[in-house]
């Protein structure tokens, strides 16, 4: 079930709203928004929701026995056990092929035979790496003595599946959702909190169908003809996607943002203006922010951070940025993406620590230009992150690179009916992305004009909303 769908829009969501605010008891209104969440998983996969709760019981009772325990030993155990289940769920169904095809691959440029290891036809759990990294924490918060063990079963369970970040983030952590769902005024109607809830779901329903879906319709063809593509058509999937994935990624976070706030739960923010960045370092503190707290406070700082000197610290970033792009899925293309991002980032740490900003000249300091190649390094990195194998990837950097006889402005594998709403959506994502304010910034005034703008905004939503477009996240 997506959030743009008329499923969703007209049928699930007033029937939660209206079991939220209508059930008189608090332990009860928790209870329906649990099982609303699960029946939300469950629209995918009856099966797979099985992952879900046994990941929530899990870690629940491995905290409490964190807690509990007398010896640092004991401690340890139920942390690595905890660790060791999760990431082995993980692992399986998320990495194994990948895995497995790589040593099939190597054992057959050595010895000829590719058949050591078979491989599976898995169907991957939807959002299982935000819902093991959501519980994980929790866990590691009560190892480290950073945090309380809850005491309520279902208050954990509420803030593990609640619906609107299940699937997609973004990734919260316990104690911003877990005592929001212990509190009694959650569950009283606030009219404030329910029109930024609407005003914040229509924003991001208008960035995925709007923008994201109108430039897919040029994007996806073009990418899935790479190889023949000419240099032009190369160009402008690169910028088409980079455009497209910030408004496919931050429509659903915005939604995510305003279904919680329609029950008076509030979620972090997730995106601040990213392509305003003047370094990488700025656009991974501005670009799906609670994933980027998560992997600083839980893996960067646990191999050591910066605390023992620049080489260690330029492994850490690299390692964590690493292993953040295989958290994005099963391909090697991932961990490119990631290792690109890392030394990226090594780099500029590099430049701080030996003062090369300060050494030389204006265009180390000059804002407009930096936000300029910090773009342009975004740009080139999304390529691994959306090409499916290196070869295409390699095939796209050579046709943004490398000018030759095709220099066709004809969009040959693009319907002509799809070109002119491409363009529009990507001159105006990219005049959003670098002059607009975030969604976060406006005050969402209530009032008839503003009000009439959103219905109308909302109206053209649905008139252009597609049977079948899920968000881009969702496959990780």
């Amino acid at each position: 079930m997506l959030f743009n769908s008329y499923i969703f829009i007209f049928g699930f969501l007033p029937i939660v709203l209206l079991g939220y605010y209508l059930i008189p008891n608090k332990r009860l209104q928790l209870g329906f928004l649990l099982i609303a969440s699960l029946g939300f998983y469950s629209y995918w996969s009856a099966k797979l929701v099985f992952f879900l709760i046994f990941t929530v019981i899990l870690d629940f009772y491995i905290a409490r026995a964190i807690h509990r325990s007398k010896t640092q030993g004991s401690k340890n155990f139920y942390l690595l056990f905890s660790l060791f289940a999760n990431l082995s769920i993980l692992f399986f169904f998320k990495y194994y092929n990948l895995l497995a095809s790589s040593v099939n691959s190597v054992l057959t440029m050595t010895h000829g035979d590719s058949s050591t290891l078979p491989i599976l036809n898995v169907i991957l759990p939807i959002g299982i790496s935000f819902y093991t990294f959501q519980s994980m924490s929790y866990v590691i918060d009560v190892y480290r003595g950073t945090s309380d063990v809850h005491a309520d079963l279902l208050a954990f369970a509420g803030y593990v599946t609640l619906f609107p970040h299940q699937i997609s983030g973004p990734l919260v952590r316990h104690n911003q959702i877990v005592p929001q769902l212990e509190n009694p005024k959650t569950y009283f109607f606030q009219t404030d909190n329910f029109w930024r809830g609407i005003c914040f779901f229509i924003c991001g329903l208008s960035k995925k169908v709007l923008i994201a879906d109108s430039l897919a319709l040029v994007v996806t063809p073009i990418v899935n003809n790479i190889a023949v593509a000419s240099n032009t058509e190369a160009w402008l999937a690169i910028l088409g996607y980079t455009t497209q994935l910030y408004f496919d990624f931050s429509g659903y976070s915005d939604m995510a943002v305003g279904l919680g706030l329609m029950m008076n739960i509030q979620f972090p923010q997730n995106f601040n203006s990213p392509y305003k960045s003047a370094s990488i370092t700025e656009f991974w503190q501005r670009w799906h922010m609670t994933l980027s707290s998560w992997l600083r406070d839980y893996l960067y700082i646990s191999l050591g951070g910066n605390r023992s000197g620049r080489l260690s610290t330029y492994r850490n970033l690299l390692l964590t940025m690493i292993i953040g792009g295989l958290w994005h899925g099963g391909n090697w293309t991932f961990a490119a993406w990631g290792l690109f991002h890392g030394l990226l980032l090594a780099l500029e740490r590099f430049g701080k620590d030996s003062k090369l900003y300060e050494k030389h000249g204006a265009f180390l300091k000059n804002r407009t230009l930096q936000i300029g190649l910090t773009f342009f390094l975004v740009n080139l990195g999304w390529v691994f992150f959306r090409a499916p194998t290196f070869t295409a990837a390699g095939l796209w950097f050579q046709k943004i690179f490398i000018c030759n006889s095709n220099i066709s402005w004809d969009l040959r594998f693009v319907a002509e009916k799809y070109r002119a709403r491409f363009f529009a959506a990507l001159i105006i994502g990219l005049v959003m992305a670098f002059y607009a304010k975030n969604t976060w910034q406006f005050k969402f005034k209530t009032n008839f004009i503003v009000a009439g703008g959103f219905a109308l905004l909302f109206v053209l939503c649905l008139m252009l909303m597609s049977a079948d477009s899920p968000f881009l996240y969702f496959q990780f």
